[in-house]
């Protein structure tokens, strides 16, 4: 499935990105990093170790980001913080727990399948960079290190497993604890059913607390996009490693990010 030109439509019919130029961000610190999500684009993320820092990366995510879904940037854009939380997760190394504002509340059955539809996109996307590497087991040593969840992952192998098997620890924030068989793409799919299923029954209306974080439906989908973009990003950058060490001539880049880079 890829997002056409109508889905694109209603998306930015809705956002205040395309219409007037504004972008909303929440941001979340523990002291140590800060990370920021740009409300009206799901999954898109800045980074810094100080909040100024990832608040000068917004318009390049916001550009790459629509680059990303085919469209051209079209507006410098007015910077609104609406939310900062203080957080006990380890943000300097991406981990986050913030619950935006955008995230709460009833949703209408278009905004639930726009945000299906952009978790499928985000899937083709991923599937399609993976998919295009010749070395995915070659091991950037730059990358091994020790993170909160562990080894950090040093090759695009384990890079594309990591996210394949987190979709499942997704969805057990909201109380959906069926592991499924299946390669990458039928996962996603799966999930997007059961979260279908969890839509019709709940609307976006309940809320779960697992150690301390606050989940929702909405907060679920916005992670699958945040988590295929922060982990395709690692990808790219081995795959520009690859290319500087000449292992690799070139590679394909369809989320833009060593076009527009964004730490």
């Amino acid at each position: 499935m890829s997002l056409t030109k109508a889905a694109q439509g209603l998306y930015f019919r809705m956002s205040h990105v395309q219409l007037k130029g504004i972008v909303s961000a929440g941001f979340e610190t523990n002291g140590k990093g800060h990370q920021g999500f740009i409300v009206e684009l799901p999954g898109a993320f800045v980074r810094g170790k100080t909040e100024r820092q990832a608040l000068d990366k917004v318009k390049k995510e916001v550009d790459l980001y629509l680059k990303w879904l085919g469209m051209e940037p079209k507006h410098d854009y007015e910077i609104r913080i609406v939310q900062r939380h203080k957080s006990n997760a380890v943000v300097e190394d991406a981990d986050t727990a913030i619950l935006l504002e955008a995230d709460r509340g009833e949703i209408r059955v278009e905004e639930f399948k726009r945000l299906a539809d952009l978790a499928r996109y985000s899937k083709e996307t991923f599937v399609k960079l993976y998919t295009s590497t010749q070395h995915k087991d070659w091991i950037d040593e730059s990358r091994i290190r020790k993170t909160f969840y562990g080894d950090n992952p040093a090759t695009i192998q384990r890079i594309f497993d990591h996210v394949r098997n987190c979709q499942f620890y997704y969805l057990s924030r909201i109380g959906i604890t069926e592991e499924m068989d299946g390669d990458f793409a039928d996962t996603r799919e799966r999930c997007l059913e059961k979260l279908g299923a969890f839509y019709m029954e709940n609307n976006n209306l309940a809320m779960f607390e697992e150690n301390g974080e606050l989940w929702t439906l909405k907060k679920v989908l916005r992670r699958f996009i945040w988590h295929d973009r922060i982990h395709a990003k690692a990808i790219t950058r081995i795959l520009e490693r690859q290319r500087q060490l000449g292992i690799i001539d070139a590679y394909d880049d369809p989320f833009h990010f060593m076009k527009t880079t964004n730490g």
